[in-house]
């Protein structure tokens, strides 16, 4: 299955969310495979981002990157465009995961929500 990096992004804390809730037993284990593979996906894109920023942010003195009071990297003059593009590209990069399936009627009986159906969709089989 092909995951965009965006996808990823959006979806991993509602993940984490699901996780939580007490699921039938081949549920929880596909769940928790599939966070695995997605969060060593999530951990290449961190790395990518951070070469972004370091590329396109203005450092102090010491090479640190310099942040606004509200976190916000303060990014060179001129550079604010080509960042936007890098990033835009990044986020847009699909990942091949192999993703672990379960059964629609495995979920029988849960409390779930259609938000967290719309999340896990691409986990159930058809």
């Amino acid at each position: 299955m092909k995951l965009s990096n965006q996808r990823i992004l959006e979806d991993i804390q509602k993940l984490g969310e699901i996780a939580q809730k007490q699921l039938p037993v081949k549920v929880s284990y596909a769940i928790a495979k599939n966070i695995s593979k997605i969060e060593a996906e999530l951990k290449i894109y961190n790395n990518e981002r951070e070469k972004l920023i370091d590329k396109y942010a203005e450092k102090d003195e010491h090479g640190e990157v310099i942040a606004y009071e509200n976190g916000q990297v303060k990014f060179k003059k001129g550079c604010l465009k080509a960042w936007h593009n890098d990033i835009s590209d990044l986020l847009t990069i699909e990942n091949e995961i192999d993703i672990h399936k379960f059964r629609i009627d495995e979920l029988n009986g849960i409390n779930i929500s259609p938000a967290e159906i719309k999340t896990i969709e691409y986990m159930i089989e058809e």
